[in-house]
């Protein structure tokens, strides 16, 4: 018959006055848990052996081998609800990249690990807002779709609920068909924009800025047009200087850069290294890390994430299992939207995969409806200074 130690339950009880969250690390895992929504943490024995029962209201116990657990620890700051572990170290930050004119961002809070207790997103990127250039102004700016602008408009509603579950909200910066592009600034229009980009993500309480180098109309040249501040081809060097510049201006905010187009590549600026200036790069689809020291030196493997992934598109197994025993720090999701007609029998497995390979946890997912519910409304069209 099993009998209850008192000693750890006593314990519990007592810590749970103070603690505002109790984190218990067990099976290389560590699970994180708010001290009021907690029941009981417990050993029981029995003649099988010992076993941790952590017991949350109105939820069956999660019960773990007493031997794997390597230490319970009470905090007066709240829970950390998004660092995951693996192999005893902080596991992958997992982005998730989210084309907003049909995704309702609030889907990320359905989806957590249940060993943990963690979010399985780290960061949701919103794709995307624009680089454009107004010629009558003068002026590159940030361009916000019919889309972006009414996520923007109504952060109470869209992002501070990621927010307050320790989830990272960032802006995504795409090309837009014009002449203008992240890798042919001058670096005093390098220096303006970085400044736009800082101005929108304090306006809009944004963690950060992915840039993606795609969709410019380089060809265009406005140099050649007689416009000042542009360079007649996009390069490396203007790519590496406007990142430079936009950690410059955005501080602790993250800098997230896809590498593609000019982005392929990173050099020194001012002396700075990329790894110095850049917080992740994240490569294409099924695309390894191989060679990243050098086209982005001083980048560590923990900055670096690889084998990204299209939700709707292939993906191999072994590359994310790579991500874990070759220590990159990040993973990239393209596309999730759980309001898809195949999402329960296609997607959904993919990402149960996903966790069990990278964190040795299960998913639990929640069928809250986040459905696109926004009113599109008229783009803005004027240059965001």
């Amino acid at each position: 018959m099993k009998r209850i130690l008192t000693l750890l339950t006593t314990l519990v009880a007592c810590c749970f006055g103070y603690a505002q969250s109790v984190d218990v690390h067990h099976s290389g895992i560590l699970s994180s848990y708010s001290a009021d929504e907690l029941q009981e943490i417990s050993l029981e024995h029995d003649a099988t052996g010992s076993t941790v029962s952590i017991l949350k209201y109105g939820e069956t116990p999660l019960r773990t081998d007493a031997a794997n657990v390597t230490a319970i620890s009470f905090s007066d700051q709240p829970v950390d609800a998004s660092t995951k572990y693996a192999d005893g170290e902080p596991a992958q930050v997992v982005f998730s990249c989210i084309e907003v004119n049909n995704t309702n961002p609030l889907q990320h809070l359905n989806f957590h690990l249940k060993k943990s207790n963690k979010n399985l997103f780290d960061a949701v990127i919103l794709f995307s807002s624009n680089i454009n250039f107004s010629k009558k102004e003068d002026v590159v700016y940030i361009h916000n779709n019919e889309n972006v602008q009414p996520i923007l408009n109504h952060w109470e509603h869209y992002i501070k609920p990621l927010k307050d579950r320790g989830i990272k909200v960032l802006l995504s910066i795409l090309g837009n068909h014009d002449g203008s592009g992240l890798a042919n600034l001058s670096d005093e229009r390098a220096k303006l924009f970085a400044q736009a980009i800082a101005d929108t993500l304090q306006k809009y309480d944004l963690d950060g800025v992915f840039f993606d180098d795609e969709y410019s109309d380089y060809n265009k040249n406005l140099a050649g047009q007689g416009y000042k501040g542009f360079f007649s081809t996009a390069s490396y060097d203007a790519a590496s200087r406007l990142a430079y510049e936009t950690k410059q201006a955005i501080g602790d905010k993250w800098l997230v850069l896809y590498k593609y187009g000019s982005y392929s590549k990173a050099v020194s600026v001012d002396g700075k290294k990329p790894g110095e200036y850049v917080d992740y790069v994240l490569t294409d689809y099924n695309v390894s890390g191989a060679g990243m020291n050098l086209q982005y030196p001083g980048v560590e493997n923990s900055q670096v994430g690889c084998y990204s992934v299209n939700i709707n598109g292939y993906y191999n197994k072994s590359n994310i299992k790579k991500l874990r025993s070759e220590k990159y720090g990040a993973f990239m999701i393209y596309n999730l939207d759980q309001t898809a007609y195949d999402f329960s029998y296609s997607k959904l497995i993919n990402l149960e995969s996903f966790v069990d390979y990278l964190f040795d946890d299960e998913l639990e997912v929640t069928e809250t409806p986040y459905r696109k519910d926004w009113e599109p409304i008229e783009e803005l069209k004027e240059p965001n200074r």
